[in-house]
Order: C-alpha cells, then structure tokens, then sequence
C-alpha cells in the first residue's frame, strides 16, 4: 500500500521508503528527505511494473539490487556535474538561501567563498586544532558539501536539489552535524 508524502504529492510504500534508506546508508553521501522520497517513489514504481508482468520484489532481489539503482539514478539527477549549464549566479542564489535556513535552524553563518558556519560546542573535533568551523560548497554545475574549513579537510557529500527547499533540508543536515547527532563522520 503506497504512502503519500502530500508536500511533496509523492507517493511510495513504506518498504521502499526504508530500502531506499538502507541504500543510501551504504553510499557515504548524505540525502536529504525529498531526495530519499523520491527515491523512494521510483522504486515503489519499478516494483509495481514488476508486479504487473507477475515479478515479485524478492525476485529482483536474486538479481538485481533495485533500491541502489534507484538511488543512484536519483544522485546522479543531484550530485556533481548534473548541471552543466549551471551559472555562478545560481550558485550565489543558493548560498543566500543556504545561509537563510541556517539562521532559521539557529546557526551563524557566513560566505568566504563557501558558505563558512560557527561550530558549536558538541560539533565533532575537526582541523589542526580540533576547532574548525564548518564549510558548505554549493558547487555551479550542480551538488552540496560539507568539510571542516581547513584545507585538505575530507568532504561529505549531500545529495540535495539545487533549489531552496534543497538548502533548507541542507541546513537540517549541517544543524546535526554542528549539533553533534550525526557523530564524527569524517573519522578513519
């Protein structure tokens, strides 16, 4: 029975849902909600056409896993290089939505080229000291990231629209990471 996520007028069932989410959990990149959603759907969707010629999900399952295609059919439409025509413009644009949503999930922020955010105080160690903030890339051709703002820093990868909606479910993500709920993502 499909779920339907009404703000974003999706429609997938929970099995999907939670598929898709252990996909991604074996990527290394982070997904926003509306990303997993849509995910989500075009699962429950593949399935359904399955279904109709008589393929059960536990049949693709022998050989194929369709939750990981999906997630990467989706990543590819959101990560680097989708937008090849994308315009320093855009990039500006979306850094101002960026560092509007993390002002409204109660975090400071700044641009110095990347969007540079305050760590706080259960923000994991990160940089020479231990005490770098936080940058988030929002790349011209399209994708998020974050690193500590230290150079050679590792990066994390969002997968995220390039839209506004995308920064502020961006912004949740930054917010836990700052917060210190997503743990030390960057540790060996």
């Amino acid at each position: 029975m499909p779920t339907t996520d009404a703000a974003e007028g999706l429609a997938y069932s929970a099995e999907a849902y939670a598929a898709v989410e252990k996909a991604a959990e074996s990527q290394g990149s982070l997904y926003v909600p509306m990303v997993l959603a849509e995910t989500a759907e075009l699962l429950t969707d593949l399935w359904a056409a399955g279904a109709r010629r008589g393929v059960a999900p536990a049949d693709w399952a022998s050989v194929i896993n369709l939750a990981v295609v999906a997630r990467n059919v989706v990543t590819k439409k959101y990560g680097r290089f989708s937008d090849p025509e994308g315009t320093m413009a855009k990039a500006v644009s979306l850094q101002g939505h960026l560092i509007a949503a993390l002002e409204e999930v109660g975090l400071t922020a700044r641009i110095s080229g990347p969007v540079i955010v305050d760590r706080g105080p259960d923000t994991p160690r990160g940089g020479f000291h231990g005490d770098a903030d936080i940058e988030v890339h929002v790349y011209v051709d399209g994708g998020w990231a974050f690193a500590f703002a230290e150079y050679g820093a590792p990066v994390a990868a969002i997968v995220a629209p390039a839209s506004e909606a995308g920064a502020f479910q961006v912004a949740d993500i930054i917010r836990a990471f700052v917060r210190g709920e997503l743990g030390d993502l960057f540790r060996c």
